[in-house]
Order: C-alpha cells, then sequence, then structure tokens
C-alpha cells in the first residue's frame, strides 16, 4: 500500500483560476481543486509518455518488416507471420 504524505503548504496563487479549476473541475474546495487540476496533469503526462512508447514500438516494428510489394494486404500477411508480432 502507498503512503500519502501530506504537507501544509502556504502558496501565492491567481484567486480567478483557482476559482475557474473549482468550476471546471466541481470542486467543493480549493484543496480539492488543486489536487484534481494535479491529477489530471500528471495523468495527462503518463498517457503522453505511453503513446510516445507505443510509437516506438511501431516505428521500430516497422523498421524490422522487409519491404513488402504488391497489395498493402500483402504487407499485413508477412507482418502477421512476423513472429516477433503481439509482444
Amino acid at each position: 500500500m502507498r503512503t500519502i504524505t501530506v504537507k501544509d503548504k502556504h502558496l501565492k496563487l491567481d484567486q480567478s483560476k483557482i476559482e475557474r479549476a473549482k468550476q471546471i473541475l466541481k470542486a467543493r474546495t480549493e484543496t480539492e481543486a488543486i489536487e484534481k487540476a494535479l491529477a489530471l496533469v500528471i495523468a495527462t503526462d503518463t498517457r503522453a509518455v505511453q503513446r510516445g512508447n507505443i510509437i516506438k514500438e511501431i516505428l521500430t516494428r516497422r523498421d524490422r518488416l522487409k519491404i513488402v510489394s504488391g497489395d498493402v494486404a500483402d504487407w499485413v500477411h508477412e507482418g502477421r507471420r512476423d513472429k516477433t508480432y503481439g509482444g
């Protein structure tokens, strides 16, 4: 189980941004709005990293495949025969 550390912070923040975040995120308190906003930023970054890893894997696999002449269906069939396809 992950231990959560909560610390008291005294920050100078733009009040209008906090109010807007509360509305957008449907938060009851300023703290809840800031927590939700931080979670959203972290989730967005995590998805971006995952997409980047997927793109790298696709490009790696594409580079390993030899050029198949003819119809695109031939290329797909060739890719399916590749033993490394699918992880």
